[in-house]
């Protein structure tokens, strides 16, 4: 249920946006260790439901599981986001902390996004209004598309 209610956010959601936590699921059968076959079913749902709402598993820094009983370890825990987050916050890592209180450990999200400050100063040389094609240079760069879906232009 939790996959179909993904997909549809997905299907109306044009904002840069990311979902994680513990989703109960493995991607491949490399992030588990110990303990009988993984449900490849499980994963098969899993990763169409990453595929059908073009998430993205970004890297991570830490222990590759973030989940153990016994001797069992899984990754079951893990951010997803979406091509649009990483377009626009492209320096975004994921860090798998020690486990204390929990036999999950906990995801620290390190989004390195830069603001830029509105009152920067602007310059500007008088030596461009000299040049013939300085108003056109301009006119163009002002209404240029921006971003792929042209959602975002030059000068806004």
């Amino acid at each position: 249920m939790l996959w179909d209610q993904l997909i549809n956010f997905h299907s109306i959601c044009s904002v840069p946006w990311f979902v994680g936590g513990d989703f109960n699921a493995i991607t491949n059968p490399f992030e588990r260790s110990g303990g009988s076959f993984p449900s490849y079913r499980s994963m098969e749902d899993f990763n169409n439901m990453i595929l059908a709402c073009n998430l993205i598993v970004v890297g991570f820094v830490g222990n590759n599981f973030t989940w153990n009983r016994g001797h069992l370890w899984k990754r079951l825990d893990l951010m997803l986001f979406n091509d649009s987050w990483l377009n626009s916050i492209n320096s975004t890592n994921v860090q798998h902390l020690s486990r204390i209180l929990s036999d999950h450990s906990p995801l620290l999200i390190n989004i390195n996004y830069r603001h830029f400050n509105a009152l920067s100063h602007f310059i500007f040389q008088n030596m461009w209004l000299l040049n013939d094609s300085f108003f056109d240079v301009v006119q163009n760069h002002w209404q240029a598309h921006l971003h792929l879906d042209n959602s975002i232009f030059g000068m806004n």
